[in-house]
């Protein structure tokens, strides 16, 4: 037996062969192999965490972009930046009136409209007046009264949207009536595509050609060339009229010919007369005008119209 095993120590060697530096070196690996595992799973965990964050990230950038597209929508449904709004003019003149039924389509089936009247007879602007216009055998009609402003010619009514009310078209025409003080002109509204307004008559006044209303108020005609939207420019006014009516407060409201809204063109200031170039009074503004188109201009002292201008302003 213990020449067998002398033989066996020959082959194999009397030290072991599982060393202390060995077992030093399969724990290292070992130990190496465990933190390789434990850095892939911190990876995978970390890479899961990351993927997570940014979907939710997604999510929530979406969510903003259509929360603040809707908002926009709301705000601005059809500012000059935007798609054109398409608009429709319907208008007729009998004797003593002019009418004008102007409506936008806004699109998603929502339109709006307003419409004008204007008294352009010899005789006494009325108070009051009643109006009647009916679509298609009472498909739709609209009617009512309305009250004219002193001093200015023209009143409008304005519908609003709405989401039912017929779309006219080119080829339709609205009949209808005005009455007042126990008289009555018929109407018929067709589709036109002049302006309703037009600028206003040029009059010469100590030397300089002014624009506006002769003997009431206007502004140098050379300034009016420069009306550009979005533009602000200094202008001229001059008036003429007694220092009561002059003496107060002033400004200048402006309104589209394509719209009912009236907005501040110049702000309110007090007033004290100054004459000057022939005026009873002269003002310095400045004003600036948002769109192009025709504009009104209304010139308001204490609250009432002395004098309006009708003005052609230009894109850039």
């Amino acid at each position: 037996m213990n020449k067998f095993k002398r033989e066996m120590d020959k082959v194999i060697g009397e030290k072991p062969r599982f060393s202390e530096s060995m077992k030093d070196k399969i724990l290292l690996k070992m130990n190496n192999e465990i933190k390789s595992t434990k850095k892939s799973r911190n990876r995978f965990c970390t890479f899961k965490v990351s993927a997570l964050f940014l979907i939710l990230l997604a999510f929530i950038g979406s969510f903003l972009a259509y929360a603040l597209a809707q908002n926009g929508s709301e705000m601005q449904p059809a500012s000059s930046g935007q798609r054109m709004v398409p608009i429709t003019n319907f208008t007729d003149q009998s004797e003593n009136w002019k009418v004008t039924y102007t409506q936008k389509d806004l699109g998603d089936g929502v339109r709006s409209a307003f419409m004008s009247v204007e008294f352009i007879g010899d005789g006494q602007q009325p108070e009051e007046i009643n109006y009647d216009f009916t679509y298609k055998k009472n498909l739709e009609s609209f009617g009512g009264s309305l009250l004219l402003n002193e001093g200015l010619n023209e009143a409008t009514v304005d519908f609003d949207e709405c989401l039912r009310c017929i779309l006219y078209k080119g080829t339709d025409e609205i009949p209808g009536e005005i009455e007042w003080e126990g008289q009555k002109e018929f109407m018929l509204l067709k589709k036109t595509t002049e302006s309703k307004w037009h600028e206003s008559p040029l009059f010469d006044a100590n030397g300089y050609t002014m624009i506006g209303e002769e003997g009431r108020a206007g502004f140098i005609h050379g300034e009016a060339a420069h009306f550009m939207a979005n533009s602000p420019q200094k202008y001229m006014w001059h008036f003429w009229g007694s220092d009561v009516e002059l003496t107060g407060t002033f400004k200048v409201l402006g309104k589209h010919e394509n719209s009912s809204e009236e907005i501040i063109v110049v702000p309110e200031e007090k007033s004290i007369p100054s004459p000057n170039n022939g005026a009873d009074h002269h003002i310095p503004t400045t004003m600036e005008i948002p769109e192009g188109g025709m504009w009104q201009l209304k010139a308001v002292f204490n609250e009432k119209v002395i004098g309006t201008v009708y003005v052609e302003v230009h894109d850039k």
